[in-house]
């Protein structure tokens, strides 16, 4: 066991410092019995025992003469930490062991004792670090309404979550070698999605509730610039609350709806999602009515969403937001472009996943799945068997597009309605300025046989809620996007592909240097240019969600799961 201690020690001096065990780290008697003390009383402690496997049961927290570097580490982290969920009732907690650990080392007192200090330590160590890892949605509850939700809407209801490869006793054994107990912390939190800056606006908006936020508009249909009206006075106060009303003549007792807050309203509304006009409409109204309790919630909700989303960095990649309907094309932390997108209707939702964009389709065939088939054609077929084959939608004996064609006309349509009778014959619209794919389309394969393409549809991107499709992601600008990965894949030729575009002649490139792909379905966020974001909940999945959320102030029951509460069990996809 002493070898064990001073290989820790050693280590922790080569990686930047030792544990300071609190009355001299060299004082290795103290830590070899309480190393065995501790051996025999884990067992006791379920949760902590995996954590001092890894530590060889060497105590972290609690020294000789007080607590270690760590100890003090911890507890000052968990009470300066704003964003912690008042129900995990975490700064209490280290409030009252930071009491007890003062008398603890104020007078004599035992080996035993010292080692109780160390294992309520590691369960407020744990706690902490569960809700910094892996937050308070409950992921197998989802899942069983995904499930639900598919039966309902025949059609897949996608969203895989990846859990983070750290655990918490991994993190604190890497912390005793490099001596910073807070760089564990820093670690694990996501890094991406604008996840730091999600946190910080939290704060804000912490401070925001703690003054009081603000009260429910009175009723009105809408407000024209340049009119007066009772609510424009809290409007007021509310935009300057968050930040969208800023430096402005005006006082704050004016009913009238002057050009300065006019400018305010338009970057409120864009960041709602609306239309950036100035009218006060009902939607408008509606968003400035939630309460800044529930934007927290919703702020708390995206946070831990982001925690199950991929999260290592590559330094070209794609984000797609769906209920934002946009996509981002970075570089590292550079906003290369950004289009508009059209995604899947609530009944044929677009999966959140993670992915790699490997090929690029000139001209591409739709081939329609059997799904659409039976919900949306075969009525049409059962008329007029021709009706699609007008329409450029072609009948195959298989996928293979130089498969033999079948004449729809020969196909009795009628004996397919029943809903386990497979269709054995596959539709496929060629390539063309009406096909549904559009001229180009991105691929990424997955399980859900989605992908980014382009659409003749170009007037629903004018539209401000744009989910429309059957799971695939329609964007606005699909020769941009092209040349975007241009910049990156030498054996794209732009102007050969252009040129190909004007024809119906159908290839595929495959990307020398492919791309990762985020569906994400975040409806609380930071967008590239820092302005805190929210969205509507276009498919319901906030309500499903927080109607299991861990750290819903709303839901009966929750405090005693959220204390020391086990993630959930998803490998790592």
């Amino acid at each position: 066991m002493k070898k064990i201690t001073l290989l820790l020690f050693f280590l922790g001096v080569l990686w930047g410092g030792p544990l300071d065990f609190g009355g001299g780290s060299a004082d290795t008697s103290f830590v070899d019995k309480a190393t065995v003390a501790l051996e025999k009383r884990v067992k006791d402690y379920p949760g902590a025992d995996r954590l001092y496997r890894e530590l060889f049961y060497t105590p972290v927290w609690v020294g000789k003469k007080g607590p270690t570097s760590f100890g003090k580490a911890l507890l000052k982290r968990i009470q300066k930490d704003r964003t912690i969920p008042p129900m995990l009732g975490l700064k209490e907690d280290a409030k009252k062991l930071q009491a007890r650990m003062k008398e603890l080392y104020a007078s004599r007192t035992s080996l035993g004792q010292k080692i109780e200090m160390e294992l309520a330590l590691s369960r407020l160590y744990l706690n902490y670090m569960h809700y910094l890892l892996y937050g308070g949605i409950d992921w197998p509850a989802f899942d069983a309404k995904r499930k639900a939700l598919e039966k309902k809407y025949n059609a897949k209801v996608g969203w895989d979550y990846y859990r983070p490869k750290m655990t918490p006793a991994s993190l604190l054994v890497e912390a005793t070698l490099r001596g910073d107990l807070n760089a564990a912390f820093d670690k694990a939190e996501p890094k991406r999605f604008r996840y730091r800056e999600l946190k910080k606006a939290l704060v804000r908006y912490l401070d925001i509730a703690k003054e009081g936020g603000w009260k429910p508009l009175p009723p009105f249909k809408s407000i024209k610039p340049g009119t007066s009206n009772p609510a424009i006075v809290p409007i007021r106060k509310h935009l300057r609350l968050v930040g969208d009303l800023r430096s402005c003549e005006s006082p704050d007792d004016s009913p009238v709806y002057d050009p300065c807050l006019q400018k305010a309203v338009k970057r409120f509304k864009l960041r709602h999602g609306l239309k950036g006009t100035a009218v006060i409409d009902r939607a408008t109204r509606r968003w400035l009515n939630v309460p800044v309790a529930k934007k927290i919630l919703l702020m708390r909700l995206n946070l831990d969403r982001i925690k199950w989303l991929w999260r290592e960095e590559a330094p070209i990649r794609i984000e797609l937001n769906i209920p934002s309907f946009r996509l981002y094309f970075y570089e590292g932390r550079h906003l290369v472009d950004t289009m508009r997108v059209i995604t899947g209707k609530p009944n044929h939702p677009t999966p959140s996943f993670h992915n790699v964009m490997k090929y690029i389709v000139v001209n591409p065939y739709w081939k329609i799945p059997e799904s659409i088939v039976k919900q949306e054609m075969l009525k049409h077929l059962i008329r007029d068997p021709y009706y699609y084959e007008r329409r450029g939608k072609i009948l195959k004996r298989s996928w293979d597009e130089n498969s033999p064609r079948v004449d729809p006309g020969t196909v009795n349509w009628a004996k397919y309605r029943a809903k386990d009778k497979h269709i054995p014959y596959y539709f496929m619209q060629v390539p063309g300025s009406r096909n549904a794919l559009g001229k180009i389309k991105f691929l990424f394969p997955n399980g859900y046989s989605v992908y980014i393409h382009d659409t003749p549809t170009k007037k629903l991107f004018f539209r401000n809620e744009r989910a429309f499709s059957h799971g695939c992601m329609r964007i606005q600008k699909p020769r941009e996007l092209l040349k975007v990965l241009a910049l990156y894949n030498d054996n794209i030729d732009v102007d050969a592909i252009m040129a190909r575009l004007g024809t119906k002649e159908k290839k595929t490139i495959g990307l020398k240097r492919r791309v990762p792909v985020d569906i994400t379905y975040l409806t609380a966020y930071i967008d590239p240019y820092g302005n805190l974001n929210f969205r509507k909940d276009i498919y319901h999945y906030d309500k499903y969600q927080l109607e299991h959320y861990a750290y819903n102030p709303g839901r009966a029951g929750m405090a005693r799961e959220a204390r020391g509460a086990k993630p959930a069990k998803k490998p790592t996809k």
